[in-house]
């Protein structure tokens, strides 16, 4: 893991009596983001006016969040097979329209911890990246942004797999804070694909089109 912890917690805050607890992406450390092929891979969310959709978006436009993780199959269960707990069933037109890049930071990003010893730490539980109801995540990441003007992000562990850990970046982290390699596109890399798809228990509908009646 490319973490490494922050030596000392913040003083106490008005929404965390023991100081908020964080770690550091060291610069020259890389991420991965998965994003629609067509698109820039740095991409800060949701657009302006639109409601926050994801699980640390800022619940009054506060701020907006990019999402990446350590990993791809980070990335993967994340991003791909996210909420498909029963039924994980893909397209392959779904898959082939993303693609996947490394970001390299370009300087110490500092991320606060609600995984491990940091969720009794900042008064939550692992439901904060598990849960189905996203009011309490956004609520502590408002908070953090709010009371921790050096926090860049949260890290926290991927809802599906949670060996896996994922970043949520405030949009105070600059695009050219993160420098993004070549994109990898999933249409190119088939083998990549299954070995994930297997490991997930996930499976590809290659069922003919039904015919126009």
């Amino acid at each position: 893991m490319s973490l490494t912890p922050v030596p000392r917690p913040t003083m106490p805050t008005a929404s965390f009596p023991n100081g908020i607890k964080s770690e550091r992406l060291a610069a020259g450390a890389t991420i991965l983001r998965i994003h629609q092929k067509d698109y820039r891979p740095i991409w800060f969310g949701p657009n302006p006016g639109d409601r926050p959709a994801n699980r640390f978006d800022a619940p009054g436009g506060e701020y907006r969040v990019m999402y990446a993780a350590e990993n791809l199959d980070g990335a993967f269960v994340e991003a791909i097979l996210h909420g498909k707990t029963r039924n994980k069933i893909l397209t392959r037109a779904f898959v082939g329209q993303r693609a996947w890049t490394s970001l390299r930071a370009q300087r110490d990003l500092v991320l606060v911890k609600p995984y491990d010893d940091g969720l009794l730490w900042h008064g939550t539980d692992a439901a904060v990246s598990a849960s189905d109801d996203y009011t309490t995540p956004r609520r502590i990441a408002l908070a953090l942004y709010a009371e921790y003007g050096e926090a860049d992000g949260l890290a926290y562990r991927a809802r599906h797999d949670n060996g896996q850990i994922c970043y949520a970046l405030f949009d105070r982290v600059r695009a050219s804070d993160v420098a993004p390699g070549p994109p990898a596109l999933f249409q190119d890399c088939a083998a990549q694909i299954e070995a994930l798809m297997e490991k997930y228990g996930a499976v590809f509908d290659d069922s003919p089109a039904v015919p126009p009646v």
